[in-house]
């Protein structure tokens, strides 16, 4: 293995502790459906980080390709959480759990249809080994539908921190806008062309730590 390769590696093991450490921070969220909706986000994220190494050492694409599902497993497993941060952080008395899972009830439905359901094929690549290249409708697809939501989210977030006079949840907020603005830049490099061989692996371990600095400072202030 060419040591890019041992360096990515190395790095699918470095996200997959950081995915535990954010999941280490759902233990205290309330009610208990919703820490074990979190963990569960938390899972499909390091199952994302599992496949990427599977992918990288098979000697063919067939070998691993009833995996593929879990390379967009992020797509679910970041967003949630971090919809949630926001409620968790805040605790506004008119939003409900339930009420906030039925908004992003639309995003969970494309998010899972992109997951089970996307048509990908097998794109041979020095360092990843072998890659699930979606087809330019889904591509279309699910850039448009994480497109919306980065947009949505960092303009709410941009809104909130103004309004939210407590330091340390709008330091948390910060966070949060900060490494989804890292997710939109890596996702217009991509649709660019400009690809690197460590698709997300920064921008979502900044969201991951993003998200464990937001659930703790919520714990925090109850």
């Amino acid at each position: 293995m060419p040591p890019e390769g041992a360096l990515y590696l190395f790095l699918l093991g470095l996200a997959s502790g950081v995915a535990l450490l954010t999941i280490s921070a759902y233990r205290r969220v309330s009610p208990g459906w919703l820490k074990w909706l979190l963990v569960a986000c938390g899972a499909l994220v390091i199952s994302r980080y599992a496949t990427m190494a599977l992918f990288a050492s098979a000697e063919t694409p067939e070998q691993v390709w009833g995996f593929r599902h879990c390379w967009f497993a992020s797509y679910l497993g970041l967003t949630l959480p971090s919809v949630f941060a926001i409620d968790q952080l805040l605790r506004h008395p008119a939003m409900t759990p339930k009420k906030l899972l039925a908004w992003f009830s639309p995003f969970l439905l494309a998010y899972g249809a992109l997951i089970l359901a996307a048509d990908a094929s097998p794109v041979a690549d020095p360092v990843m080994g072998w890659m699930p290249k979606l087809s330019p409708g889904w591509r279309l697809f699910a850039s448009s539908v994480q497109g919306v939501y980065i947009l949505g989210f960092v303009g709410i977030s941009v809104m909130l921190i103004r309004k939210v006079p407590v330091p340390s949840i709008r330091i948390a907020l910060l966070g949060l806008i900060l490494a989804h603005l890292a997710l939109g830049l890596d996702g217009l490099l991509l649709s660019l062309g400009a690809w690197y061989f460590r698709p997300f692996l920064y921008s979502e371990m900044l969201t991951l730590f993003a998200l464990w600095h937001a659930y703790q400072t919520a714990a925090q202030q109850t």
